[in-house]
């Protein structure tokens, strides 16, 4: 018999650098000769490639560095971030129908931020120093093994695995006076493990009927913890938390196009290293991490309904749900804080919310070169219990606006020509968790097209907020209110330079 040889695809080269001069996003009351526009300078390079390394099994491996630089309302205020990603991955395919897959992968991140503060005596818009420095490391590796094994009577097709994910962080903050002098180191960190498994099937008791039933176990267990801020608690006890998460998910197909579909569910979400130890300050304010958050549960349903009849789709969807020990903050009282703050809070498990809604999109595709799409979600998210912030109860969610909208069209004309027109609506939204701040409710009009020069060569260009309407998209309290984003304008080009 010949024998085998292990082929490889021509490696994947991507790249890509953008910068804005930005703008400024502050109110007008809330500039002062130290106010400079938002900027932002991003760099991204990325190698992969696959090989087989026999009829049955492959490799894929990725590299990939990302960093950016940003300065952000005044000039002393400053971010910058450099990530390095690493992912390989296995997959074997001893027969037909079967599969198991393994992946690894490991990111470092560094990222450094400078905020500042202001001479005592001093307008904070006009005069400032760097008044605190922070330096943080973080590292990110994990595995996962997944078996898919398909059939083809009642029961479709069957898949199990695991996983493992370990991090580690920690936070650095250098305090300083006005001359410079340092004043105290704050630090955080921390180290988090998961370890998780899950099954699922799918089962077709008649072919119109699909079901799908799955279980996921979760272990979660914080260690090594350390909150060395302000009235912080120092070395904290290790937490260990678990969870079992179930769902089924069914679609009945209806004649002409129709389908009904509905699902029932339980979620889990754990605190992250921020949540649980990284404190941060400003002059006058802080914000406390909080080492004994509990882990976030969702219990849900929805139901809806898809119609596919031609040039026209429909997808209508309502759901409903409820959370327990829902992550938020609250505002603490004069007394609570340290000498030298004014304003604090500090993250807390509220005792319960809830969120339910309706989202539906409707797509028309008279012609292979035209659709259109709208789309509308409305959104009920509130606190219904939460003994340490009262006032909280009742009150829309921070950063979900109650209503969002959009329309848009793609039109593909010759010569690889694609023009994408859309207008987008947000209701007005809560800045923090006791509607004391508010953002605007907002229309915003943008473009987009491209056009294929060749093969391995497109220009594109994307306009957004086309018309220029100022709005007040950031106001929570921890600075001024700020504007959305104003007109603006990108050009590029994009290379295909090999193919993964």
């Amino acid at each position: 018999m010949p024998r085998w040889r292990g082929r490889a695809s021509a490696p994947g080269l991507d790249a890509g650098i953008s910068h804005s001069d930005g703008y400024v996003e502050q109110v007008e009351s809330a500039r002062g000769a130290a106010t400079v526009p938002t900027s932002f300078t991003a760099r991204t390079a990325a190698l992969s490639g696959n090989v087989d390394l026999a009829p049955d099994l492959t490799a894929r491996g990725r590299v990939s560095y990302y960093d950016n630089d940003q300065t952000f309302l005044t000039r002393a205020n400053t971010n910058e971030q450099r990530t390095w990603r690493y992912t390989g991955a296995l997959r074997w395919t001893p027969r037909a129908g079967a599969a198991l897959d393994l992946t690894v992968f490991h990111n470092d991140e560094h990222f450094v931020t400078n905020n500042p503060g202001a001479p005592a005596g001093a307008n904070p818009n006009d005069v400032e120093f760097v008044q605190n420095s922070h330096r943080t490391r973080a590292t990110d590796w994990g595995a996962s093994l997944l078996w898919t094994q398909s059939f083809s009577g009642v029961v479709r097709s069957v898949s199990a695995g695991a996983d493992y994910h370990g991090i580690r962080g920690s936070d650095h903050a250098r305090i300083f006076e006005e001359t410079g002098a340092l004043v105290r180191i704050d630090m955080g960190s921390g180290n988090q493990r998961f370890l998780g498994g899950f099954a699922q099937v799918e089962v077709r008791p008649v072919d119109r009927l699909q079901m799908l039933l799955s279980v996921r176990y979760q272990d979660f267990y914080s260690f090594h913890g350390v909150d060395d801020t302000p009235g912080g608690l120092g070395r904290v006890a290790s937490r260990h938390d678990s969870d079992v998460d179930p769902r089924l998910s069914l679609r009945y197909a209806l004649p002409a196009g129709f389908a009904l579909r509905g699902a029932v569910y339980r979620a889990f979400r754990a605190p992250t290293l921020d949540n649980l130890y990284r404190g941060a300050s400003v002059p006058g304010y802080i914000l406390y991490a909080n080492a004994a958050l509990k882990p976030e549960t969702l219990e849900g349903a929805e139901a809806g309904f898809d119609m596919d009849r031609g040039a026209l789709r429909v997808q209508v969807t309502a759901y409903a749900s409820r959370i327990s020990d829902f992550l938020t903050y609250r505002y603490l009282d004069p007394a609570m804080l340290p000498p030298g703050f004014d304003i604090g809070a500090r993250l807390i498990n509220a005792g319960r919310a809830r969120s339910r809604g309706v989202e539906a999109e409707l797509t028309w595709r008279p012609s292979a070169s035209l659709a259109g799409t709208i789309a509308n979600t409305y959104a009920d998210s509130i606190v219904t219990r939460n003994p340490e912030d009262p006032a909280s109860v009742g009150v829309q969610q921070p950063g979900v606006p109650s209503h969002r909208a959009s329309a848009s069209l793609d039109w593909t004309g010759p010569r690889g020509i694609r023009v994408s027109p859309r207008v987008r609506y947000l209701a007005r939204t809560n800045g923090d968790p006791d509607a004391i701040y508010r953002t605007d409710a907002h229309f915003i009009a943008d473009l987009g097209a491209s056009m294929a020069v060749r093969r391995d060569l497109e220009v594109f260009g994307q306009i957004e907020n086309l018309f220029d309407q100022r709005y007040i998209g950031t106001n929570d309290g921890f600075t001024a209110a700020l504007y959305g984003k104003p007109f603006t304008a990108m050009a590029g080009i994009r290379v295909k330079l090999g193919t993964p």
